[in-house]
């Protein structure tokens, strides 16, 4: 379709941060909001509409643009250009990050006080740079928006968290140069090996896949663990989790819906797209290794879950427990396992966006994320109880719910792996089902605590849900059951994909 451009889909956000940031638009509060989420619900629907005319059982990748200078391609000497194109692993991260976004903006109206047009501008410059991940087709190019997505994220932050903010930003960003440095280093080795092997200068992610019998081993698991790195800090995984609750529990509540919904699928796409297509025969190695550290990570995470004070860092702790099921299901290397991944992140950005939607609006209330502080203010607020109950039986895996399907497909698939290692692989799938009784206890702890326990006196005059918070988690709730019910709409996006993931691993 003509009209269908990724290049005008990724950086028409940039273009409405430059309207914004133009010093002839006017600077009130009233009118940047509306501008913001008009332009967000716009650009919502263009991205559903990738979606209406995508071709599920294509191969390959479709809609494929390259943005070109002056009709030169974007450094060509060096083989590097600025192609952008999606499968459907990544039209399922756009359209999920469009709808984020949207999610976002409509809860800033309550939580943002004050330098609307900086803050408007740098969640479109945010969505613009993630959306630039998803779709790019040169390693180089991932490897820019990837850089560029950190500006945003940093002032996101600082600007517009708590008095300790800007600490955490500062904080957040060392973590993320640590895996940028990592990530760029693995990209100029294997770049320049692959030129001297082939003779060809390329950084499309295509040709890069690694023949074992012209790259030595030792080069690609060197630069397979460079990538891990990069990735894993990202996601975040134990014991390179720090950063993400530390941000989450300080930022503003807008910016902690945005983190929890987008930021981390970076991380898992990078490992898809890299660390599995790329290094195929490196990846079966470690998978073992791999599927270990995913149930260390659900166990670990999810007990320092049930121990935090605050319900952010509680909720930021539970999100990357859930990670760990994700992993386990990219580890398994079968189409069970991989496809319950894929679902799993995007299980896991509803959910846990729709959880931080009911703490943005306890908190707006309360003025507290404390769990000491709170209790039984389901008695005063049962429109946010019985939605938060929705998506905190979702979050535990109940039947008919969104999360539901894909933890069952993750510890299937682990249990129908052929990896070496049976016994380790075996155990470790039995330890993962077993685990999900953490989780029902970290997210039922949660919200008894929250919602259930005594009623406080100085929580008895506060209101409800206003109409539009009902709206929002309304929506959310209503595509947890869609999804919980009808699981196959989303595992069609992409279900091709895995099969020829799956046949470059040739398992």
């Amino acid at each position: 379709m003509n009209f269908l451009s990724l290049i005008w889909l990724i950086l028409a956000p940039i273009i409405a941060a430059l309207i914004i940031m133009f010093p002839y638009f006017p600077n009130h509060q009233v009118k940047v909001r509306r501008f913001a989420k008009w332009f967000a619900s716009l650009h919502f629907v263009y991205a559903l509409l990738f979606l209406a005319f995508f071709d599920p059982g294509m191969f390959g990748m479709s809609y494929e643009k390259e943005l070109t200078f002056f009709g030169i391609s974007w450094l060509k000497s060096l083989g590097i250009s600025a192609k952008f194109a999606v499968d459907g692993i990544a039209l399922l991260m756009v359209v999920l990050t469009t709808f984020i976004v949207l999610i976002t903006l409509f809860m800033s109206k309550i939580h943002i006080r004050s330098k609307h047009k900086l803050y408007y501008s740098m969640i479109f410059l945010l969505e613009s740079a993630l959306l630039g991940i998803f779709c790019a087709k040169d390693m180089f190019l991932f490897f820019v928006f990837w850089e560029l997505s950190l500006i945003p994220v940093y002032f996101l932050i600082s600007q517009w968290g708590n008095t300790e903010a800007r600490r955490a930003a500062i904080k957040f960003t060392i973590a993320s140069f640590t895996a940028n440095m990592f990530l760029f280093f693995g990209m100029l080795i294997l770049y320049y090996y692959n030129f001297a092997v082939s003779n060809v200068l390329t950084a499309n992610i295509e040709s890069l896949n690694m023949d074992e019998k012209i790259y030595p081993l030792w080069f690609q698991i060197t630069v397979f663990v460079n990538f891990l790195i990069g990735f894993i800090i990202r996601i975040p995984f134990v014991p390179f989790h720090n950063w993400y609750p530390d941000i989450q529990s300080k930022a503003a509540a807008p910016v902690n819906i945005m983190l929890a919904g987008i930021l981390l699928n970076t991380g898992v796409y990078g490992l898809i797209r890299f660390n599995m297509q790329v290094f195929p025969e490196i990846f079966k190695l470690f998978a073992p290794v791999l599927m270990v550290w995913g149930i260390v990570n659900i166990i670990y995470a999810g007990c320092l879950s049930i121990v935090q004070n605050g319900i952010k860092k509680m909720v930021s702790y539970a999100q990357i427990a859930s990670a760990g099921f994700i992993m386990i299901g990219l580890a398994s290397l079968n189409s069970t396992g991989f496809n319950g991944a894929v679902f799993m992140a995007a299980a896991c950005a509803i959910v846990y966006s729709a959880l931080f939607v009911v703490i943005s609006s306890v908190q707006f209330r309360t003025k507290t994320t404390y769990i000491t502080s709170l209790g039984g203010i389901g008695q005063v607020m049962p429109k946010c109880m019985y939605l938060a109950l929705i998506i905190c039986f979702s979050a535990i895996g109940i039947p008919f719910l969104i999360m539901f399907t894909p933890k069952l497909m993750v510890l299937s698939g682990a249990m129908l792996s052929n990896l070496d290692q049976q016994l380790t692989v075996k155990i470790a799938a039995f330890i993962g089902l077993c685990s999900i009784i953490i989780s029902a206890g970290y997210i039922m702890y949660f919200f008894y605590k929250v919602f259930c326990s005594v009623l406080l006196d100085q929580w008895k005059k506060i209101k409800d849900l206003s109409p539009q918070e009902v709206s929002i988690l309304s929506a959310l709730c209503l595509i947890i059951i869609y999804f919980g019910v009808y699981p196959m709409s989303i595992i069609q996006i992409y279900q091709s994909v895995s099969s020829i993931i799956l046949d470059v691993l040739q398992v």
